[in-house]
């Protein structure tokens, strides 16, 4: 009867009142209003992150133009795709133009005009060198980036700088090769060569690894010359004066086959005859 008369209680009897309106009201948690609201948010958002009205997909090139319409099939956060005005970036556009188009070295002009053009202004490689692994050719710029290979290399019909790497390492398109310090020594060597030397030129020139310090040059007459790419061009290429002009005979430079300058303070050169020679060594010439 004491809990008949406690249940009969006002204040007991609210309690549950308050009780039954609670479970009512979570019954009621997913109501309309609610439910247009999130339709709303997730409309502005599909308009703002995803809609075409916010991708840039209208540029002056061709090839900026199949960039983007690859960035458009990826995404960031999952959701939002890779060529949005708003996440575009010079780099991703450069780093997607590049798998197609391996000659572009960069984009020089990059603007956004909203809400979906861009103006790209692309700079191409200059084929500055061939680079010859094995017997395979390549053109390489003025970074060390091959981008093109030469199917049908001749010194005629491609008139660049040769460089041969006697490891015949493998090369692949896209590659930037390490040879930063090689292109620095050979531009030196090529500025004051015709100053200095006026018995020959060169022809090409060769390394026997990327990672050699040694770098060859082959004459116009036919030996070569080798230098220490850690020592300064100048003095080597006087040091070669000196040997061409006082120690060698200019009768015999046709017999030469090579001139050591990698030592400081002596230059040693051989004939083709004698047993310093690899051409003596050996009946196939190397490639140098």
């Amino acid at each position: 009867m004491a809990k008949e008369g406690r249940f009969r209680k006002p204040e007991f009897q609210a309690k549950l009142a308050r009780a039954r309106g609670y479970e009512r009201r979570t019954g009621q948690f997913f109501t309309w209003p609610l439910f247009l609201f999130i339709i709303v948010i997730l409309a502005i958002f599909y308009y703002l992150a995803v809609s075409p009205r916010f991708l840039a997909a209208f540029a002056p090139q061709e090839s900026v133009q199949d960039a983007l319409s690859r960035l458009q099939r990826q995404r960031v956060f999952y959701v939002i795709p890779k060529n949005h005005i708003l996440f575009l970036n010079k780099q991703n556009l450069l780093a997607e133009i590049q798998k197609q188009q391996p000659q572009v070295r960069t984009i020089r002009v990059f603007k956004k005009h909203w809400p979906n053009r861009i103006d790209v202004v692309l700079e191409e490689r200059q084929s500055q060198y061939v680079w010859q692994s094995a017997q395979n050719f390549y053109v390489f710029d003025q970074d060390g980036v091959v981008f093109q290979k030469i199917p049908d290399y001749t010194p005629e019909t491609f008139s660049r700088i040769l460089i041969i790497d006697s490891s015949a390492d493998p090369v692949e398109i896209g590659e930037s090769l390490p040879i930063t310090s090689v292109l620095e020594f050979i531009e030196k060597l090529r500025e004051q060569w015709r100053a200095l030397i006026n018995q020959t030129d060169y022809a090409h020139f060769s390394i026997p690894g990327e990672k050699s310090q040694d770098i060859i040059a082959k004459t116009a007459l036919g030996f070569s010359v080798y230098f220490d790419l850690g020592r300064d061009v100048r003095s080597q290429l006087e040091s070669l004066k000196l040997v061409l002009n006082r120690e060698i005979l200019p009768e015999t430079y046709n017999g030469l086959s090579y001139i050591d300058l990698r030592l400081e303070h002596m230059a040693y050169y051989c004939y083709r005859d004698a047993p310093c020679a690899p051409e003596y060594a050996t009946s196939t010439p190397p490639n140098i």
